[in-house]
């Protein structure tokens, strides 16, 4: 079984993701808009694009690379880039390869979903990383879907919290709240920035990941009234230093936007490293939360509900239950693995 890895998106979580699978598929080659570094396999370079006419060169690309290296299975790894051009052009790729495309969330309404279920019908399948999507993609009448869990890529290993604390300079006098991750709008930066000026509860912010929609700027204009307060590592984060961000941490607030629905790689990290979780209370990352007894939700986009939940997180004790411990379990790249395994040989034993 030979397997072409596509991905057009090599931020964050996304290395990680692509580097698990061409490590335990080692007959696979990859496309990619960039060279990547520590990569188990030969890579291909196609530039990103950014119009209808560069969408219809890169799918081309696609097609005769995987033709010309004699490709069983196509893995498009960042589903979203065919919302846009409602999947022109895979209907082409299935007539001659197992098609299977990665969606790590969904987006709402009737053109999306139109385009959804078009991408759909031109593939073998699709994986989403929740069963809160899962059940959202059957409600649109979808089948061809699987759902395999979003697993914590990196090694866990356990610092202690005031070490952790005194490598980054932070004090241990009160609770340390965690925003990780790239500050992209969806992700809702801004309505937590805003949330903690409503915060009369002590408190401590760290913000870690790289700056995109928010940068360094913004925020040093949002946290004026509690500037003391922040710390920020405002670049890319290696697995080191998330371990160590993570291990200083109480409480990981995802203030994500309504926009958003899929899994989340802070939350993984979060719970892997059994801290509370604060998240909104919408689609698959309230469904998460609240189903596996992870920490607090609060309405999504809504300031003073997200500042309210906050107090009371950093009022009360929280500790994880059976229910949380099960679902830290269920996050190994092991099990990752096995279910994609899994689902190539069904597709190739039907050929």
């Amino acid at each position: 079984m030979k397997i072409l890895y596509i991905d057009t998106d090599l931020s964050g979580h996304h290395i990680y993701y692509l580097k698990a699978l061409l490590d335990n598929f080692t007959d696979s080659l990859c496309v990619v808009p960039s060279k990547l570094s520590d990569v188990n396999c030969r890579q291909i370079i196609v530039p990103k694009f950014s119009t209808f006419k560069e969408y219809k060169t890169w799918i081309n690309s696609i097609f005769k690379i995987a033709q010309d290296e004699n490709i069983d299975v196509i893995h498009f790894l960042y589903g979203d880039i065919f919302y846009r051009y409602f999947g022109f052009g895979l209907s082409k790729l299935k007539k001659y390869f197992k098609v299977v495309v990665t969606f790590h969330h969904f987006r709402y309404g009737l053109l999306h979903n139109l385009s959804l279920k078009r991408i759909f019908s031109n593939i073998n399948v699709g994986i989403v990383h929740t069963t809160h999507l899962l059940a959202m993609a059957e409600k649109f009448g979808i089948k061809n879907i699987k759902h395999i869990e979003y697993p914590k890529f990196s090694e866990t290993k356990t610092i202690p919290t005031i070490d952790a604390r005194n490598s980054l300079g932070i004090s241990n006098d009160c609770p340390l709240l965690l925003a990780l991750g790239g500050t992209r709008e969806d992700k809702g930066l801004d309505i937590l920035l805003e949330a903690l000026k409503k915060v009369d509860k002590p408190f401590k912010l760290l913000i870690a990941g790289q700056p995109q929609t928010y940068d360094e700027n913004f925020i040093n204009k949002a946290i004026v009234s509690y500037k003391d307060r922040v710390y920020k590592i405002l670049r890319y984060l290696t697995d080191s230093e998330i371990c160590t961000i993570v291990s200083a941490s109480d409480i990981v607030v995802l203030p994500y936007r309504k926009i958003f629905d899929g899994a989340s790689g802070p939350l993984v990290e979060g719970v892997a490293y059994g801290k509370t979780i604060i998240g909104p209370n919408h689609g698959s990352l309230g469904q998460i939360i609240k189903d596996n007894h992870l920490g607090y939700t609060f309405e999504s986009e809504n300031v003073d509900d997200l500042a309210r939940t906050i107090n009371k997180a950093l009022s009360e004790k929280f500790t994880y239950d059976e229910y949380a411990e099960k679902y830290q379990s269920a996050l190994s790249v092991d099990s990752f693995i096995d279910s994609h395994k899994n689902l190539y040989d069904g597709l190739t034993k039907r050929q």
